[in-house]
């Protein structure tokens, strides 16, 4: 075999086989994040528990994202779990609808009715606070958000 006729021979063989691909390990990837979301001092246990999540300051109280509903358990706790959430900053609202008339009812002057809460567990004594102060971040899976309404 002549040395002339190795060379192009060499070259067409790379060119015609295909490229090595070192392995990548099999990592899965990061499941979208989820929020879940524990009420506590519920009382009466009765009723019906409004979880609503807002998903920015432009829809707050006015468009829910996201809502869930259901009864409090006997322990005065409820909890509510949202998924597939994209990375963000969002707000949470609880209402405790307790005599199922379907409103929040407010007693004298607004006080004394029935118990509504906001993430970060705060608390107003006039008025609907801001997003920015209710705001939460989800970057990742399992983002627990606690609201007390003692």
């Amino acid at each position: 075999m002549k040395t002339g006729t190795l060379f192009p021979t060499a070259v067409l063989a790379a060119l015609l086989c295909p490229p090595m691909v070192l392995a990548q390990p099999n990592v899965p990837p990061a499941p979208p994040p989820s929020v879940l979301v524990l009420v506590s001092g519920l009382s009466p246990a009765g009723g019906t528990v409004e979880v609503t999540l807002f998903d920015s300051r432009d829809t707050f109280l006015k468009e829910p994202y996201f809502q869930e509903s259901g009864q409090a358990n006997d322990d005065g706790q409820f909890s509510a779990e949202f998924h597939l959430l994209p990375e963000g900053e969002y707000a949470v609202v609880v209402v405790h609808d307790a005599n199922d008339n379907g409103k929040l009812d407010t007693g004298f002057l607004g006080f004394g009715g029935e118990q509504y809460g906001y993430s970060n567990n705060v608390s107003t004594w006039f008025g609907r606070p801001d997003f920015d102060d209710v705001k939460f971040s989800v970057k990742e899976d399992g983002t627990l958000v606690e609201i007390s309404l003692d």
